[in-house]
């Protein structure tokens, strides 16, 4: 799910492709992926599936924004990047649309499936959000303000009625803020957090959003960065302010995550690389669950059973998927680019 090109130009640089660290973290995020997606046919089914569903996604795509942010480089040729952005998100991003609508036509497929090119499909709309966010990039890079910047365009794009899934433009700039960061702080950032302090800070600040989310309860809908504030009944003010707010708990959710990620090589480090592959097939295993009646027959598992059925199912899920034979098979289909001949 996250690209490793080389080390950002104008900014400091960022640790290498196969830093540990890095294969660790998309590992754990992608397998909160996963849970998260488990999780959401069953909300309502008990009051801690709700809280833990609301806690992922306060911080976990955040951090996949940050992480991304953190090894795109803003110096490419324009045509390099435009080349690159075109054969390695958009093109994927086609292909796999292809292959939902097509999947949506089975019997057990619990939705409709797309609905159009340019409206992501569930999942899909992190690689078009990606692929602005690296064409975005360029532009801000040389801007003094441009955190703050990208922050105001994250809170203004609520006051636009009609913004939402299309062209994936909401999530594009709620989360760019996040994506900016991981460019510009992540170095700087990884050199503060050694030692054993940093990880109890990061056990508390986790601690504390988790209790907070989980007594407050909010809206899922917030957290997905998809709608604008009239879609949410939200006067414009309120809604600025609670998107700050958000902004602000995801990047810190995101950072103390991160900061408790292992930085050794473990044995599911390797994984880690091949986790675009877990995250644009997972779906359609989740989805083929859900229509088949088998995340719902989870509900009956006693309530002590449940979160940890669900979360060690989407570990295993997660490795199944990120095995080298899996990722083999659908390669072709990820990156397409390898079967158009060679200049």
């Amino acid at each position: 799910m996250i690209r490793e090109p080389d080390a950002p130009a104008n900014s400091a640089p960022v640790p290498s492709p196969r830093d540990p660290w890095l294969d660790n973290a998309r590992f754990a995020l992608i397998a909160l992926v996963v849970f998260g997606h488990l999780l959401e046919p069953l909300l309502e089914a008990h009051p801690v599936l709700d809280a833990a569903y609301a806690c992922v996604y306060t911080f976990h795509i955040p951090a996949f924004a940050f992480l991304s942010g953190a090894v795109t480089q803003a110096g490419a040729h324009p045509a390099k990047l435009l080349r690159d952005v075109l054969l390695r998100l958009l093109l994927p991003y086609l292909v796999f649309q292809g292959l939902y609508l097509l999947a949506a036509q089975s019997p057990r497929w619990p939705d409709a499936g797309p609905t159009s090119v340019a409206t992501p499909y569930w999942l899909l709309w992190y690689l078009l959000s990606l692929a602005c966010w690296r064409l975005l990039l360029p532009l801000f890079a040389h801007l003094p303000w441009r955190l703050p910047l990208a922050v105001l365009l994250a809170l203004a794009a609520g006051c636009i009625d009609d913004i939402g899934y299309y062209l994936s433009l909401s999530r594009t700039l709620v989360f760019f803020p996040l994506f900016l960061l991981g460019w510009q702080a992540a170095h700087a950032w990884r050199g503060r957090i050694r030692g054993g302090a940093a990880r109890w800070i990061a056990v508390g600040v986790l601690a504390t959003l988790f209790g907070g989310i989980a007594l407050a309860g909010p809206d899922p809908h917030w957290l997905y960065g998809s709608y604008g504030y009239a879609a949410m009944a939200t006067p414009p003010l309120r809604g600025m302010a609670l998107r700050l707010l958000l902004l602000a708990l995801a990047a810190a959710g995101a950072l103390a995550f991160l900061t408790l990620v292992p930085r050794r090589r473990m044995a599911l480090t390797p994984l880690g690389r091949r986790s675009l592959a877990a995250y644009l097939v997972h779906g359609f295993l989740v989805k083929l669950a859900i229509g088949a009646g088998l995340t719902a027959s989870l509900a009956a598992l006693p309530r002590a059973m449940l979160l940890p059925a669900l979360l060690g199912l989407a570990v295993a899920a997660t490795v199944a998927l990120s095995t080298r034979p899996v990722a083999s098979c659908v390669a072709w289909l990820i990156a397409p680019c390898r079967l158009l001949p060679r200049r």
